[in-house]
């Protein structure tokens, strides 16, 4: 099995492809990987290690992958405000997007006694916003009690959401009325609080009229806007939650996600840990953003079958992607393919290189 450290040739190289018009480029962010793109051709068996930098910003990051599910009450007692909780879903999902541009998102209804998933989380914002715009109101057939089954709508959202990895995850709530039990058995206060934790989800809620409702959303550990809330305000609020959760931290990785496979396997190293310390693949520490730090990673690609690899690998804080820098493998024997526009930048390399030669 071949395994090196990246030389600054082959750095360079990966500094060139990463200024080319490739489909893998990176996205922008505040905080960095570098360096931001890798490109070798391996093997089946062989791998390379290459020393990744990761600088965790005071600025905090510009851009985050941002999964968030909205569940609509869409009994009665909802039918004056429904229309205002659509319009004002669709504003915050297009504001979100506008701020990140990676965002998934879904939603579920609930009345009484049920609840459905209309849609799972999806990158297509015209698939949500179909789904927002079909709600209406269900009247006689939903009950006929005060209490409905949002606990349950909610739990729907965080067992069944198709949440990404690495992703900000939030559920928002659009209400009037308590929870009550079910329809499932565990569809109660700590079913569902055990859901929301595994799944490591933020949930606010707009309250459109009960102070019950208010308290179910506060003790799953929720925050409550006023249904009046202008969709400005109830994305902001969500957008500075994202923040939020990169301003102290207490971990660093860098890891693929295991999206390189099944071609190619990615282990980490931590390597060192601004003022830290490393354990295995994670530098670990009571970090916050007072300053830029550092971290250092030893990362391992290893080619387990045959085939082109394009993939990203990320800068996790907290498990949340920060950075993305972009690998891409060839099959051993190969060449790594370099734009055409950047041709003459590899002859100029090459030129420079015989030129040291006969100087010596």
């Amino acid at each position: 099995m071949r395994s090196a450290m990246v030389s600054p040739f082959r750095a360079l190289g990966a500094a060139v492809l990463s200024a080319g018009t490739l489909a893998f480029a990176p996205v922008a962010y505040a905080d960095t990987i570098s360096p931001t793109s890798f490109a070798a051709a391996l093997g089946v068996g062989e791998s390379v290690t290459v020393r990744k930098t990761v600088v965790v910003e005071k600025a905090g990051p510009t851009d985050a992958v941002v999964d968030i599910m909205f569940v609509f009450d869409t009994t009665g007692s909802m039918g004056s405000a429904i229309a205002g909780a659509k319009a004002s879903a669709t504003s915050v999902l297009n504001d979100l997007n506008a701020t990140y541009g990676n965002v998934h998102s879904g939603v579920v209804q609930y009345d009484d006694p049920g609840r459905t998933m209309l849609n799972n989380l999806t990158g297509t914002i015209a698939t949500t916003q179909a789904s927002i715009n079909a709600l209406s109101a269900c009247y006689g057939s939903c009950g006929g009690d005060w209490e409905e089954v949002g606990f349950g709508g909610i739990k729907l959202a965080a067992d069944s959401g198709s949440w990404r990895a690495g992703s900000n995850r939030f559920v928002l709530v659009f209400g009037d009325a308590p929870f009550k039990t079910g329809p499932g058995a565990n569809d109660n206060l700590a079913g569902t609080q055990t859901s929301l934790t595994n799944t490591n989800i933020k949930l606010y809620a707009l309250d459109y009229g009960s102070i019950n409702y208010y308290n179910d959303i506060t003790n799953l550990g929720g925050t409550v806007l006023p249904g009046g809330s202008s969709p400005t305000t109830v994305a902001n609020a969500i957008k500075a939650a994202v923040s939020a959760g990169f301003a102290t931290y207490g971990s660093v990785t860098v890891d693929d996600l295991d999206t390189g496979l099944p071609e190619i396997a990615v282990s980490t190293v931590c390597v060192s840990a601004d003022i830290g310390a490393c354990s295995g693949a994670d530098a670990i520490g009571a970090f916050d953003r007072t300053v830029d730090r550092s971290f250092e990673f030893d990362v391992t690609f290893t080619r387990m079958a045959a085939g082109t690899a394009a993939f990203d690998t990320y800068a996790l804080v907290d498990r949340g992607i920060v950075a993305r820098e972009a690998d891409r493998f060839t099959d051993g024997g190969g060449t790594v393919p370099v734009p055409g526009s950047l041709a003459l930048a590899g002859l100029g390399l090459s030129l420079l290189g015989l030129r040291r030669r006969k100087a010596h």
